[in-house]
């Protein structure tokens, strides 16, 4: 649609009925209702959204899996789109109980790569997402509608930015409403802004922890949490713990410091069973996100049940992908990036005063950072291997589509490059001195896990997702910021980044009659990996601390900093068998360890003026003599 004014007139006129119309086709198909499982769509897009019908088979592809794989549906579109020049597409699973919604766009590059934009329809899926967007495809008003108008209204339903401005304002508007609350309640509005974001960060990570599973499998658990407090059995609706405003302070705290700490108290038996059960075998999620910090210990406020339910309400009615997108896949859906983009919007201190700007704040769009990341890494990897190779090793990093990675990785197989560029990958150090909410982090780790998957998989190395993900981030990843409320950020998106992978394989977990449990945790302490600073300052008392440092430390304090990483690699796995230092030992162990370097650098200093003094000495007595 290219008259945008009609476009907008239309969504804020027509569009509420046809939403309620979508939304019921929708259902109807998720819930197989019709004995038909075409049906729904059929009556969708020929009645409802006044399509031309040709009902013309095409061709017969069955995808004989019971999940619903994009790469399988990128083969299927692009030899499609080969003979057509647009199109829209509709993909099931094996038992037509999932479906996507698909999309199809070129990227604005010279390369005009297919980016594939994707709506996902099933019974765990919230619908009003894609109600709104699919309705948004209506023709009933554009019955001489052109190809490009068509392939215009399209390309605008499944505009993931819209989702994104749209869940932004919603948040926004409830973020207020609970930091005035809180201020209301404490009179200090910096530690209610601080614990207005903590306290729905929390709330949306579990969205993305039930999207998992691994509450119960219960991928409405926060529902059946909710409801299990407001509708007590006459047993226990008079006990303290189900009483007005009580669902703060014995349930939702329960389920943070305790559950996803491993110390849920058995005590605890006003939990309906069905509940009980789930907080008792909990995963230990570890990292910090669910222990208790300064902000938690501030007395004197709570979260009403009445302002609960508002944050409830708000985000039930979105759709939570736990995997963020790469270059040419997106969901039209809430994904982790969207935490990030929050928070740097949400960054001023307690007033109503943007002060990103004046902080250096910005949001730099997805795209753009992948194409920092993979352009360092070109830059990084052509110094380890040879000049001679750069033009190569570009093609391997901005390598997207699955035929364009076998033809640069059989090319590097050609040259005997595997060998190098594996090592390359796995030494290379990645700082960013300014992380902010972990955007170039995450974009790097996506772009190092493609890599360095393709390099395993060439000298036939095998290593799951989950543990290569964890491994780049322990190994390869670091990240400064001067606001700590940006480090938080930082590392829930790198958190975030592994629960989204399938950890069943993993040693150390185990599902009992499907349900995820596990006795070590699940997510790796990132305190130092990402770490408040100030990067600017290189000096200490005129001394520089740069990376050369280190260089000429003598044996004992090279022992003694090569102790502390092994510590550190300890508290970062956090094993129970290993007994790590606390958070607080490290930082002590590091405070001595620089007293003891800065005293090496004193003694050295010291050797050397007198050294010079001699010298200046001796220079005098000749010169007497």
């Amino acid at each position: 649609m290219n008259d945008k004014k009609e476009l907008r007139e239309y969504t804020t006129t027509n569009l509420p009925n046809m939403v309620a119309i979508v939304r019921k086709r929708l259902e109807e198909l998720s819930q197989r209702q019709s004995p038909d499982p075409l049906d729904p769509l059929k009556q969708l897009f020929w009645t409802d959204l006044s399509y031309k019908r040709v009902n013309r088979l095409l061709s017969s592809r069955h995808l004989k899996n019971d999940k619903l794989l994009l790469t399988e549906e990128r083969a299927v579109v692009l030899k499609l789109l080969d003979e057509r020049l647009d199109g829209f597409f509709i993909f099931s699973n094996a038992a037509q109980s999932q479906w996507h919604f698909v999309n199809v766009k070129q990227d604005s590059t010279q390369t005009r790569r297919r980016l594939f934009r994707r709506i996902t329809v099933g019974p765990e899926e919230r619908l009003r997402t894609a109600s709104e967007r699919l309705a948004l495809l209506d023709l009933a008003q554009r019955e001489e509608a052109s190809r490009l108008e068509i392939r215009d209204l399209h390309e605008h339903a499944f505009d993931v930015e819209a989702v994104t401005n749209k869940f932004f304002q919603a948040y926004r508007n409830l973020f207020r409403i609970l930091q005035k609350d809180l201020t209301i309640q404490t009179g200090d509005a910096t530690w209610a802004h601080d614990y207005a974001l903590q306290f729905l960060n929390r709330c949306m990570f579990l969205y993305f922890l039930q999207r998992k599973g691994w509450l119960g499998n219960d991928r409405e658990f926060l529902r059946s949490f909710w409801d299990s407090f407001t509708t007590p059995d006459d047993e226990h609706k008079d006990s303290v713990e189900y009483q007005k405003d009580a669902f703060f302070e014995y349930w939702l705290q329960v389920l943070f410091f305790e559950a996803f700490n491993k110390r849920f108290l058995h005590s605890r038996t006003y939990f309906p069973k069905y509940i009980y059960d789930i907080l008792a075998q909990a995963p230990y999620l570890n990292g910090g996100l669910f222990t208790k910090n300064d902000l938690d210990q501030k007395g004197g406020f709570i979260i009403t049940d009445s302002r609960f339910q508002q944050v409830f309400n708000f985000l039930q009615s979105y759709n939570f992908t736990i995997a963020e997108d790469s270059p040419l896949d997106q969901e039209v859906a809430v994904d982790p990036e969207m935490i990030g983009k929050v928070y740097e919007s949400l960054v001023n201190v307690s007033t109503e005063i943007d002060e990103r700007g004046e902080a250096g704040i910005f949001y730099t769009p997805r795209v753009e950072i992948d194409l920092m990341c993979r352009l360092s890494l070109v830059d990084y990897l052509s110094n380890q291997l040879g000049q001679q190779y750069r033009s190569l090793l570009y093609d391997v990093v901005f390598a997207l589509e699955p035929h364009e990675k076998s033809e640069a990785d059989d090319r590097v197989d050609a040259n005997g490059l595997w060998p190098q560029l594996h090592a390359s990958l796995r030494s290379i150090r990645v700082v960013d001195p300014a992380c902010g909410s972990g955007s170039f982090l995450v974009g790097m780790l996506y772009v190092l896990d493609d890599l360095q998957k393709r390099a395993n998989e060439r000298r036939y190395e095998d290593e799951n997702a989950y543990r290569r993900k964890k491994r780049i981030i322990e190994e390869n990843l670091y990240g400064v910021d001067v606001k700590e409320w940006a480090v938080h950020v930082a590392e829930l998106r790198l958190w975030l980044t592994l629960i989204v992978e399938d950890v069943a394989d993993d040693p150390s977990i185990s599902t009992i009659e499907g349900r995820f449990t596990r006795i070590d945790p699940l997510l790796p302490h990132l305190s130092f990996k990402i770490r408040p600073g100030d990067s600017l300052v290189q000096e200490v008392g005129g001394i520089s601390m740069g990376l050369d440092t280190t260089k000429n430390l003598p044996r004992e304090l090279l022992t003694r900093l090569n102790t502390l990483k092994r510590d550190k690699r300890d508290f970062f796995h956090n094993h129970p068998s290993r007994h790590p230092k606390t958070k607080d030992q490290l930082i002590q162990d590091e405070f001595v360890l620089f007293c003891a370097i800065l005293d090496e650098q004193i003694h050295n200093t010291r050797k050397l003026l007198r050294s010079i003094d001699e010298r200046s000495k001796s220079r005098k007595g000749s010169d007497h003599s």
